[in-house]
C-alpha cells in the first residue's frame, strides 16, 4: 500500500504552484512536472470543467475504499462541510451530519476539525487550516447550540490538534 502521507505533500505543492501560475490547465502543470517522453495532448489540452467532470464521475462508479467511508457510511448523503458556502452551514444541516455518525455506532469525538477531517478536508496542512476559521468559529458556534439541545455533550477534557485546542463533544446516545 502507498502512503497516504505524500497526498497532502503533493496537493499543497500543487496548490502553491497553481496559484502562482493561474493561466495554466491542471493537465498542462501535470504534464510540465512530469515531463514525458512522449508528447500527450489528451491531458495537456483538457480544460479543468471535463477534468473535474471525470473526477466526479469516477467517484460516483468506483466505491471508493477510504478511511472517512470507514468511519461514515453512506457518505454521499451529506454534505461536505468542508466545502459548502458559510451561509449553507447550518445546524440542522450539522445534527444530520451527527445523526449520521451516530446511526454509524462509531465513537467519534466531535470538534470542527474532526468534522472537516471526516469530510477528507487536509486539516493537516496549518495554511489550509488557517484560511478556515471563520468556517471554524461557525462550526464552534453550531456544535455549542447542538450541546445546548441536548444533541451533543461537552466533554471535560479539551482535544488537541497540532497545538490547537477545541472543545470536543459526545454524541448523546
Amino acid at each position: 500500500m502507498r502512503d497516504k502521507n505524500r497526498i497532502p505533500k503533493i496537493l499543497n505543492e500543487l496548490e502553491r504552484i497553481w496559484k502562482a501560475n493561474p493561466d495554466i490547465r491542471l493537465g498542462q502543470l501535470i504534464l510540465i512536472a512530469a515531463r514525458p517522453k512522449e508528447p500527450c495532448p489528451q491531458v495537456f489540452y483538457i480544460e479543468d470543467e471535463k477534468l473535474l467532470e471525470g473526477l466526479l464521475n469516477f467517484e460516483n462508479k468506483y466505491e471508493l475504499e477510504t478511511d472517512e467511508t470507514k468511519i461514515i457510511p453512506d457518505w454521499e448523503k451529506y454534505p461536505n462541510i468542508s466545502r459548502i458556502n458559510l451561509e449553507e452551514l447550518t445546524v440542522e444541516l450539522l445534527e444530520e451530519l451527527i445523526n449520521t455518525i451516530k446511526v454509524s455506532n462509531k465513537k467519534i469525538v466531535i470538534t470542527p476539525i474532526n468534522l472537516m477531517q471526516l469530510n477528507g478536508a487536509p486539516v493537516s496542512d496549518q495554511t489550509w487550516l488557517l484560511n478556515q476559521k471563520s468556517r471554524v468559529e461557525k462550526l464552534k458556534k453550531l456544535l455549542v447550540e447542538l450541546n445546548e439541545n441536548g444533541i451533543l455533550i461537552e466533554r471535560k477534557s479539551k482535544q488537541v490538534f497540532r497545538g490547537i485546542k477545541e472543545v470536543g463533544y459526545n454524541i448523546k446516545e
